[in-house]
């Protein structure tokens, strides 16, 4: 666990991730290349996804997909409690096998908010517990317990939209040449467009350019490294930053903290 202010981290299990943030700094547009998974105990919590606002009030749960370009900020800064679960596909998969026997089958975490005021409860008593670093045992049973209840659920999902095939296609190369210093030219000539074209396409699909879309890969990339305690100056090239400050700056504009500090989490 690492704790800095007014937000920590924790990553109690494999592919699990939970942070607690309750200081009033804004979470620009950005992805995760996991699920995430949040609620907020105090005041309520201004989003926008999809190109749509809402507030996230106590008591219900939003479900954001990998690589969905969303935006954060409280509504009172004073009497913010966000809680987040960030969960990969792996651990998903798990679940699956775990609570269903079959690990290939459609996910159950889509875009969506829900208000379950009993998992709202459960899910923050679980928050709580893996802040905490219970017994692993008494973990893995509350995770299993807790995240059973989102296979039933039946909710009002966000379509998840027929994304362009040129579109995946970037994606694509973008995480094959994560560490290289592409064009523009270089990605439309891929898609057969012209490079003001792939920008609006892109745009409208993910809500970024392909370059702000591009650095948001390279720092959930970089945090996994820095998980596993890689080098930070290695983690910034492997990565694609200019160098460590370049990496530290970003680093610590999108998490909270600055690498070293997220590592010793680990």
């Amino acid at each position: 666990m690492v704790i800095d202010k007014d937000v920590i981290y924790s990553s109690p299990v494999e592919g699990l991730e939970v942070l607690s943030c309750s200081s009033g700094r804004e979470f620009k547009s950005h992805l995760h290349d996991g699920y995430v998974l949040w609620l907020n105990s105090e005041s309520g919590e201004k989003y926008r996804l999809h190109g749509c606002s809402d507030i996230l009030q106590p008591g219900s749960i939003s479900i954001i997909e990998p690589e969905t370009v969303h935006s954060n900020s409280p509504c009172c800064y004073e009497q913010r409690h966000l809680r987040s679960f960030y969960f990969s596909g792996d651990f998903v998969r798990s679940l699956n096998l775990k609570l269903l026997g079959k690990e290939n089958i459609p996910s159950p975490f889509r875009n969506n908010l829900l208000k379950n005021k009993s998992l709202w409860s459960a899910l923050s008593v679980l928050h709580d517990q893996l802040l905490n670093h219970s017994e692993i045992l008494q973990t893995e049973e509350s995770i299993l317990s807790v995240f059973s209840g989102m296979y039933n659920i039946d909710g009002k999902y966000l379509p998840p939209g027929s994304e362009d095939r040129r579109v995946a296609m970037v994606i694509d190369y973008l995480h094959a040449h994560i560490d290289s210093n592409l064009s523009l030219a270089e990605l439309a000539g891929l898609v057969g467009c012209t490079e003001f074209h792939l920008i609006r396409i892109f745009r409208s699909h993910k809500g970024l350019p392909p370059h702000s879309f591009l650095i948001q890969l390279r720092l959930e990339k970089a945090r996994a490294l820095l998980a596993a305690k890689a080098d930070i100056a290695d983690t910034a090239l492997t990565c694609g930053f200019s160098d460590q400050s370049h990496l530290t700056r970003l680093f610590k504009s999108r998490y909270g903290l600055t690498p070293r500090q997220y590592q010793k989490a680990f």
